[in-house]
């Protein structure tokens, strides 16, 4: 099985370079039994491959077959790109993700993703921001009613055998 793995926010603090000690986790059991391949945006680590490699070893993450950086500047979802050029290559199984809105494209696409999120705030109201109400993950549950709708509504589903 090829997992997909995104490095900002499920291996590594966005906001720093300290890891996230469940993805580490996540990494290491995913990779006892699947291929890993690692995604990254342009600007983490100074847009630098060696510099991500050097930090991937020295948190004990080698046991991926590859790590791909954007070959273009993608303002939007940088990930959604990279792991649609991978989809020639290789069958993708699973994308592990922490950017919601990557992650509802890559649904629509029909990617099984599995959104990573690790708080950076053990209680919400301790967020500057707080408001009570729900912000990102709107899109990802309206894309999730959809296609449970449409996979509801798919004549085909009962329309005898395959």
């Amino acid at each position: 099985m090829n997992v997909i793995m995104a490095i900002d926010g499920v291996l590594k603090r966005p906001e720093s370079d300290g890891i996230i000690p469940s993805g580490q986790l996540l990494y290491h059991g995913l990779a006892a039994t699947h291929t890993i391949h690692l995604v990254d945006t342009d600007d983490t680590f100074n847009r630098s491959k060696v510099v991500a490699e050097s930090w991937l070893r020295s948190h004990g993450l080698n046991k991926h077959i590859r790590l791909l950086k954007p070959t273009t500047s993608e303002p939007r979802n940088p990930y959604v790109r990279q792991v649609r050029g991978l989809r020639a290559d290789l069958p993708v199984d699973l994308v592990v993700i922490a950017d919601p809105g990557a992650a509802a494209d890559l649904l629509a696409d029909g990617y099984t993703v599995s959104l990573f999120s690790h708080p950076r705030y053990t209680r919400p109201q301790w967020q500057p921001g707080y408001s009570g109400e729900p912000r990102p993950w709107d899109d990802l549950v309206a894309e999730i009613d959809s296609q449970d709708q449409h996979y509801a509504s798919d004549a085909r589903r009962t329309a005898g055998p395959l």
